[in-house]
């Protein structure tokens, strides 16, 4: 099995880290295409794009993870056909409010959690009220509310656990 020793990552030239950080998410979110078409559960439904954003709001600058945040949802349309226009332009504005409300805060060590929670909800709402406005002005032919609610808590303890994971290991190496 394969291992790959995090903990060097914060040490890293912040080029050299936010290089290593496009790589990887890049990676992860080519093999995340690949493997949604073979899972027997809709693995989109799970927010996977946030988490990849989680992933560069902390290891990356802010530009960079605004640029990832944008670019997601579009190559996903790319390479999938899903989502469809314009939702992938609302996916990847949703994604980029994530990805800024987060680095806000995520610079203040005693705010994260505030700024994580915070980035959650205003995401959301921007979402929704984008979308909303795109179905009334006639752009969107969809529900408002396509992914229940039990679904999107999910999704939110998924996104937790990987938030709380990684500032979990960033503790441990504060400690050595």
């Amino acid at each position: 099995m394969i291992s790959i020793n995090t903990a060097n990552i914060g040490t890293l030239q912040p080029l050299t880290r936010t290089l290593l950080t496009d790589v990887l998410v890049l990676l992860s979110f080519s093999l995340t295409l690949v493997v949604a078409h073979v899972l027997p559960f809709p693995l989109y439904k799970l927010d996977p794009m946030k988490i990849l954003v989680l992933v560069t709001v902390i290891y990356s600058s802010r530009w960079n993870s605004l640029a990832i945040a944008a670019a997601l949802p579009i190559l996903s349309f790319l390479s999938t056909g899903h989502p469809v226009f314009p939702k992938f332009l609302i996916m990847s504005s949703e994604l980029m409010v994530f990805a800024f409300v987060l680095g806000s805060f995520h610079t203040r060590q005693s705010k994260k959690i505030i700024g994580f929670l915070s980035a959650v909800l205003i995401s959301k709402i921007f979402y929704y009220m984008v979308k909303g406005g795109a179905i009334a002005l006639g752009y969107l032919d969809q529900s408002l509310i396509s992914t229940d609610f039990h679904t999107q808590i999910q999704a939110l303890v998924v996104l937790a656990l990987v938030f709380g994971g990684i500032e979990f290991l960033h503790l441990q190496r504060r400690k050595q």
